[in-house]
């Protein structure tokens, strides 16, 4: 077997830093949390997938951020999936805190994103996104470099009417009628509006 070309392909130092040299593809989510105070926050993450088959959602976050530190301290988080037409309002939920240093620090944007309660935990969901999950916190994987890993037990899932999957529209349709949301990080995104289904190979079982 030959190895890679090395004409065609450019081999990184994983010693450097390297996410940031070519484009993938990820999902574009906004966390809900509570504050100490009792307000509330959003936040955009890209790092993010469910945890396998069952009702576990994972994302990535810093231990020095907010979302993180509000998780872990009420045991609870929402999840917000946007709608292409949102990309603005969720850039907005990545907006600095301001304040003096020994708090309370906020996001005045938060004030203009319009938001939505939770049923079955505490918190708040970005409205007019198209899926909302509310999680309570199963664990957190830690010392992943300067990151860790939430990952929650989801106890409540709420779809947009338009984007469920029904056995009366083809599924090409579904996503052509409310295309989804992509971020290419570092710096781009994508509105991804049409499909193809997926060749899988004969007796192929997830």
């Amino acid at each position: 077997m030959e190895p890679l070309d090395p004409d065609a392909v450019v081999s990184l130092d994983p010693e450097q830093s390297f996410w940031e040299r070519f484009y993938m593809v990820a999902p574009l989510i906004v966390v809900g949390t509570q504050n100490e105070d009792e307000s509330y926050n959003l936040a955009p993450k890209h790092m993010a997938a469910p945890m396998g088959w069952d009702d576990y959602f994972g994302f990535v976050c810093t231990p020095r951020h907010k979302t993180y530190r509000n998780a872990v301290r009420t045991g609870v988080f929402t999840i917000s999936y946007p709608k292409p037409s949102q990309v603005v309002l969720t850039s907005l939920s990545a907006s600095p805190r301001v304040g003096a240093p020994e708090g309370p620090r906020r996001k005045p944007a938060l004030n203009q994103l319009p938001m939505r309660a939770a049923a079955a935990v505490d918190g708040v969901f970005l409205d007019d996104a198209y899926l909302f999950l509310e999680c309570t916190m199963e664990r957190h994987v830690d010392n992943l470099g300067e990151n860790s890993l939430l990952i929650g037990a989801v106890e409540a899932v709420h779809v947009e009417k338009e984007a469920l999957r029904v056995s009366g529209k083809e599924d090409d349709a579904v996503i052509r009628d409310n295309p989804l949301l992509a971020y290419l990080p570092p710096d781009r995104y994508a509105a991804i509006d049409e499909t193809n289904a997926f060749p899988f190979p004969a007796g192929f079982e997830k």
